[in-house]
């Protein structure tokens, strides 16, 4: 079986058909010439035919030699070539970029903040997936995920996670609903309200926190529900209290539409990351899009706004 002949070696023996002489091929290379003969050497070792005339001033090129001379030309410009369309993508700020959000962030922090950069950026051509399981950007192909990491760990030394800020979840429901029914002052007065809330709230008890008092309340809950958009239309039409995170409920709650039920106690509290492959050096496109989205999501975060400031940064 005859050996391919290695790239560096037929760059060398271009350099050499194109200068003369080893000497003016090094100066092309930016080398020393006894590298560009041992290249040459090889190559003929690698091709089994000689493939230059060697004289104390010159080299000549052998029959072989000539036939070879066009094929390494071609493979210095496809090398060219290559090196042009990596370096036009390190540093275009065009083309495709998909991102992945959940629900919620996708309709009140994510989605408009990507509007906002399509009008500014046009040539970027933006995708947004929509999806409540944790997405991997490898497995699933994508280039950035904005990540609800409740177990406060992202979980994969694979990722790059840039963290935004941080979300709270609290209490809800409208002021109709609250001036219809007994009123609510400690955690227990939940028992005899109606609750919107996930399964596993039920099961394990509503879990509530005050400064270092951690309590899980029991509660009675008639309709489970794991999406955030349905339950803040549910929790504004009347129909209950509801858990919601404070990035959703901040337009309502300005507008008096849903008022904070047990404003002493949350729920839950996480941070909320900007996730994308461990790239470096990242290109253009990747820095423009972390520049521009990271301070917006950060901005758009409500417990970020009241006292996280400053603390975005990135871990691997």
């Amino acid at each position: 079986m005859k050996t391919m002949p290695s790239p560096d070696n037929l760059l060398a023996f271009d350099a050499l058909a194109r200068a003369g002489s080893f000497t003016a091929a090094a100066d092309l290379l930016d080398c020393h010439k006894s590298l560009v003969s041992a290249r040459v050497k090889q190559l003929e070792r690698e091709l089994g035919a000689t493939l230059v005339l060697r004289s104390t001033r010159r080299v000549a090129l052998t029959e072989a030699g000539e036939r070879l001379r066009p094929h390494a030309a071609r493979l210095r410009e496809t090398m060219a070539q290559a090196r042009m369309a990596v370096d036009q993508t390190q540093s275009d700020l065009a083309g495709p970029l998909t991102v992945s959000t959940t629900s919620s962030l996708a309709q009140y922090v994510l989605g408009p903040i990507l509007s906002e950069m399509a009008s500014v950026h046009p040539a970027l051509r933006l995708s947004l997936q929509v999806n409540n399981r944790v997405q991997d950007p490898v497995a699933d192909v994508l280039d950035f995920c904005l990540r609800s990491a409740r177990s406060h760990k992202v979980g994969d030394e694979s990722l790059a996670a840039r963290l935004a800020g941080y979300a709270s979840e609290n209490l809800y429901a409208s002021p109709a609903y609250l001036a219809r029914h007994p009123p609510i002052r400690q955690p227990a007065d939940l028992e005899t309200h109606r609750l919107l809330v996930m399964e596993a709230d039920q099961d394990q008890g509503l879990r509530l926190m005050r400064g270092e008092l951690l309590l899980r309340q029991p509660i009675q809950a008639q309709l489970y529900l794991d999406h955030y958009p349905l339950r803040a239309e549910l929790a504004l039409s009347g129909h209950g209290i509801t858990l919601l995170a404070d990035y959703t409920v901040q337009r309502h709650l300005e507008r008096g539409e849903l008022a904070r039920v047990l404003p002493d106690w949350h729920c839950d509290y996480w941070p909320i990351y900007l996730v994308h492959p461990f790239r470096t050096p990242l290109s253009c496109k990747y820095q423009t899009f972390i520049d521009f989205v990271l301070p917006r999501v950060a901005a758009a975060l409500p417990e970020n706004r009241a006292d996280q400031a400053g603390r975005a940064s990135i871990t691997r």
